[in-house]
């Protein structure tokens, strides 16, 4: 009789380690669910992240060499600006010198 209930018992107990590891694995593929839905997430925002980087690096390439542009013509009109008053100087100084002559 006590080996009856030995037996009982043990089968009682696996019954509940059963359904102990059932609710184990139901909350792991819950949390497994959740972990997918949160990485779906983060890859979107992720994507949307990138997109605005390279939006915005393709502007600024576009904004340096904007820049770059305007310094070359602005030192094109400085030298030209240079070389012509340069160049009136030395006209009015040679007009004076003929009329001193």
């Amino acid at each position: 009789m006590n080996l009856e209930k030995e037996v009982a018992d043990h089968g009682n107990r696996l019954t509940t380690v059963e359904r102990d590891i059932a609710e184990v694995k139901n909350d792991l593929n819950d949390g497994l669910a959740r972990v997918d839905q949160s990485n779906e997430y983060l890859r979107e925002q992720n994507r949307d992240i990138l997109k605005e980087v390279i939006k915005r690096n393709s502007s600024a390439d576009r904004r340096d060499f904007e820049l770059a542009k305007l310094t070359k013509t602005n030192q094109f009109k400085m030298f030209g600006m240079i070389f012509g008053a340069s160049g009136l100087a030395f006209g009015l100084i040679e007009l004076l010198l003929k009329i001193i002559k």
